[in-house]
Protein backbone atom coordinates (compact mmCIF):
# COMPACT_ATOMS: atom_id res chain seq x y z
CA UNK A 1 0.00 0.00 0.00
CA UNK A 2 1.34 3.34 -0.67
CA UNK A 3 0.35 6.27 0.28
CA UNK A 4 -0.98 9.07 -2.09
CA UNK A 5 -0.97 13.00 -1.29
CA UNK A 6 -2.81 15.43 -3.28
CA UNK A 7 -1.89 19.36 -3.42
CA UNK A 8 -4.78 21.53 -2.32
CA UNK A 9 -5.18 24.42 -4.79
CA UNK A 10 -4.27 22.49 -7.89
CA UNK A 11 -5.13 18.98 -7.33
CA UNK A 12 -1.01 17.47 -8.16
CA UNK A 13 -0.32 14.09 -7.02
CA UNK A 14 2.78 12.85 -4.90
CA UNK A 15 3.21 9.12 -4.05
CA UNK A 16 5.33 7.20 -1.97
CA UNK A 17 5.52 3.51 -0.27
CA UNK A 18 4.09 3.73 3.13
CA UNK A 19 7.87 3.54 4.45
CA UNK A 20 9.08 6.43 2.65
CA UNK A 21 6.49 8.12 3.96
CA UNK A 22 6.82 7.25 7.40
CA UNK A 23 11.10 8.05 6.62
CA UNK A 24 9.74 11.45 5.44
CA UNK A 25 7.95 12.72 8.84
CA UNK A 26 10.23 10.97 11.07
CA UNK A 27 13.14 13.04 9.44
CA UNK A 28 10.70 16.33 9.45
CA UNK A 29 10.86 15.37 13.70
CA UNK A 30 14.21 15.13 13.97
CA UNK A 31 14.38 18.30 13.16
CA UNK A 32 12.28 19.96 15.36
CA UNK A 33 8.55 19.44 13.47
CA UNK A 34 5.96 19.46 15.82
CA UNK A 35 2.71 17.42 13.89
CA UNK A 36 -0.40 20.37 14.59
CA UNK A 37 -2.75 17.45 13.89
CA UNK A 38 -4.79 16.58 10.94
CA UNK A 39 -8.17 17.85 9.87
CA UNK A 40 -10.89 16.25 8.70
CA UNK A 41 -13.78 17.53 6.55
CA UNK A 42 -15.65 14.99 6.32
CA UNK A 43 -20.08 14.82 7.72
CA UNK A 44 -18.26 12.01 10.37
CA UNK A 45 -15.84 13.27 11.85
CA UNK A 46 -16.16 11.65 15.01
CA UNK A 47 -13.59 8.79 14.08
CA UNK A 48 -11.35 10.99 13.09
CA UNK A 49 -7.51 11.02 14.69
CA UNK A 50 -5.59 14.60 14.46
CA UNK A 51 -2.47 12.76 15.26
CA UNK A 52 -3.04 10.21 12.16
CA UNK A 53 -0.55 11.31 9.43
CA UNK A 54 -0.12 7.74 8.28
CA UNK A 55 -3.53 6.34 7.16
CA UNK A 56 -4.88 7.13 3.60
CA UNK A 57 -8.31 8.43 5.21
CA UNK A 58 -8.51 11.83 3.45
CA UNK A 59 -7.50 14.15 6.09
CA UNK A 60 -5.93 17.22 5.29
CA UNK A 61 -2.42 18.53 6.40
CA UNK A 62 -2.85 22.25 6.92
CA UNK A 63 -0.79 24.91 5.08
CA UNK A 64 1.02 25.88 8.39
CA UNK A 65 1.92 22.34 9.50
CA UNK A 66 2.84 21.79 5.89
CA UNK A 67 5.53 24.91 5.86
CA UNK A 68 6.73 23.63 9.25
CA UNK A 69 7.17 19.99 7.61
CA UNK A 70 8.97 21.42 4.42
CA UNK A 71 11.44 23.72 6.95
CA UNK A 72 12.32 20.95 9.21
CA UNK A 73 12.76 18.37 6.41
CA UNK A 74 15.04 21.10 3.94
CA UNK A 75 17.32 21.61 7.09
CA UNK A 76 17.21 17.62 7.37
CA UNK A 77 18.99 17.36 4.07
CA UNK A 78 21.28 19.94 4.11
CA UNK A 79 22.26 18.66 7.64
CA UNK A 80 22.55 14.82 6.66
CA UNK A 81 23.95 15.62 3.18
CA UNK A 82 21.68 12.76 1.94
CA UNK A 83 22.74 10.14 -0.80
CA UNK A 84 20.93 7.60 -3.27
CA UNK A 85 16.70 7.15 -2.70
CA UNK A 86 16.65 9.46 0.42
CA UNK A 87 17.95 12.22 -1.21
CA UNK A 88 15.34 11.76 -4.20
CA UNK A 89 12.67 10.83 -1.76
CA UNK A 90 12.95 14.06 0.13
CA UNK A 91 13.90 16.16 -2.82
CA UNK A 92 11.16 15.33 -4.48
CA UNK A 93 8.70 15.84 -1.67
CA UNK A 94 9.94 19.19 -0.66
CA UNK A 95 9.39 20.13 -4.65
CA UNK A 96 5.87 18.81 -4.50
CA UNK A 97 5.07 20.48 -1.48
CA UNK A 98 5.41 23.82 -3.21
CA UNK A 99 3.91 25.64 -5.54
CA UNK A 100 5.96 28.06 -7.68
CA UNK A 101 5.35 30.62 -10.67
CA UNK A 102 6.23 30.68 -13.85
CA UNK A 103 9.68 32.26 -12.66
CA UNK A 104 10.13 29.47 -10.40
CA UNK A 105 9.58 31.91 -7.51
CA UNK A 106 7.85 30.45 -4.59
CA UNK A 107 3.87 31.25 -4.17
CA UNK A 108 3.00 29.12 -1.32
CA UNK A 109 2.88 25.66 0.37
CA UNK A 110 -0.51 25.00 0.48
CA UNK A 111 -0.84 21.76 2.57
CA UNK A 112 -2.14 18.73 1.38
CA UNK A 113 -4.48 15.77 1.64
CA UNK A 114 -3.78 12.75 2.12
CA UNK A 115 -5.52 9.55 0.24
Amino acid sequence: MGMDLVRRRDSKKWTCNNSLWRFILEAAMKEGWVPRGTEYKSINKDNHDPEDYYSNAGQTVTPSDAEEIYKCLNDYAIRHELQGIEKEIIHSFLEWLIRRDDTNSIIDIPGFIIR
